[in-house]
């Protein structure tokens, strides 16, 4: 299989006059005019602006035939497995609980992709979770995460297989590899959605998420081409709970033949020692904003929900302010949790970041501004500054 998109910026010498104007034109200094315009393809965005400038309409971005995937042949909704530490992320398992949900209304099998080096073991577990079909795509070359190996690993497999449906975490792996997989099956991709449904009229996946600045949700479809596919956040979808006896099918693919991209590299590998729950499993969370104004305030929240064994996030203002790392931000530019409880310390509750909250069970506001919207959506408030807030909490054990 061809793994290379045909997306291309071409000069037709034929009309070009060698005015420059291109080069000129050009804001990623990706046209260099010697005879004629020369395209660096590594600095090239095709962004068409150079193509817009040209008088002599002498350049032009080649576009590739569609893809030949038929809405009438394509069958299944497919999840695509990510492991960490040889175990399976929470949200593979969260995306074949709405799989099998999905497959209810379309009566067709749900399957998951499972690419990487030793993870057959895993196939069970997907099956617990709610598979019909494991595809297993074990390669040497699969053993760390480079991007570009596992597109083409799993492009090839979904171009002999024609999946309806492909749904994939949008987690850090996840968002950069979706992307790829799409432009290279020459589909469309909507990502993070926060919800997914299924047309009774057409059959097709109506892809939601939050527009303008969370202000409304888009439902999105992909009338045209196929796989339909869709990132999702984790902690969004429910995961079912797993049913060991459960009979599935797991096929182990031959990639004997298979040819990474000799252009990346890996050098070295490193595993950070990550302390204590993470964002995504943790039953406490509290959440810092710019209402707290000081790494030292922070150092208290801190030490107090090591007390209640909690994990400390941040939204956006926060991580701007330096305050919480941006691995650590929810909100829709960040994580989506849902904890038993969510504590929000200096947190004035714009949606961009209650919409990273939509699982979570309670809702504690902490804020001196007594209008502040977070209490809108708060189980619980108290109108205190952070610091009064944790001179009284310091004691507290929960």
């Amino acid at each position: 299989m061809n793994n290379k998109t045909s997306f291309a910026l071409r000069v037709l010498k034929d009309r070009c006059t060698g005015c420059g104007l291109c080069a000129d034109s050009c804001a990623f200094n990706a046209i260099r005019l010697v005879e004629y315009p020369e395209i660096d393809p590594y600095t090239c965005r095709l962004c068409g602006t150079c193509v817009q400038a040209c008088p002599a309409e002498a350049l032009q971005v080649d576009v590739p035939e569609p893809a030949s995937f038929s809405p009438k042949k394509s069958e299944g909704i497919w999840v695509l497995a990510e492991t960490d530490s040889g175990m399976l992320a929470s949200v593979t398992k969260e995306l074949l609980g709405k799989a099998v949900s999905l497959s209810e209304t379309l009566r067709c099998s749900v399957e998951a992709v499972l690419p990487g080096s030793g993870v057959a073991v895993l196939a069970d577990e997907l099956i617990a979770y709610g598979a019909d079909r494991v595809h297993v795509l074990e390669h040497p070359s699969l053993a760390s995460f480079i991007e570009e190996n596992y597109a083409r690993a799993v492009v090839s497999l979904a171009g002999r297989c024609n999946p309806d449906i492909l749904l994939v975490g949008a987690t850090e792996r996840g968002r950069g590899l979706s992307a790829r997989i799409a432009s290279m099956l020459h589909t469309g991709l909507t990502a993070d959605c926060t919800q997914l449904e299924i047309d009774p009229e057409s059959g097709l996946l109506h892809q939601i998420r939050p527009a303008f600045g969370g202000n409304l949700m888009a439902a999105i479809v992909t009338p045209n081409c196929r796989p339909q596919m869709a990132s999702v956040r984790p902690g969004v979808m429910k995961a079912a709970e797993p049913d060991r006896s459960r009979k599935g099918e797991i096929v182990c693919h031959d990639l004997s033949d298979f040819e990474p991209d000799h252009r990346i590299c890996l050098m070295d590998e490193m595993a950070a020692n990550v302390c204590g729950d993470t964002l995504e499993n943790s039953r406490i969370v509290i959440g810092v904003g710019r209402g707290v104004k000081n790494k030292e305030t922070v150092v208290r929240i801190r030490q107090w929900a090591e007390q209640i064994g909690a994990v400390v996030a941040g939204s956006r203002a926060a991580v701007e302010m330096g305050l919480i790392d941006a691995h650590l931000q929810v909100g829709q530019t960040g994580h989506t949790i849902s904890p038993d409880l969510y504590i929000a310390i200096g947190i004035s509750g714009q949606i961009q970041h209650t919409a990273g909250l939509s699982g979570a069970k309670k809702i504690v506001a902490i804020n001196p501004d007594r209008t502040a919207p977070i209490f809108g959506i708060a189980d619980y408030g108290w109108a205190v500054s952070a610091e009064e807030a944790l001179s009284e909490l310091a004691g507290i054990s929960l």
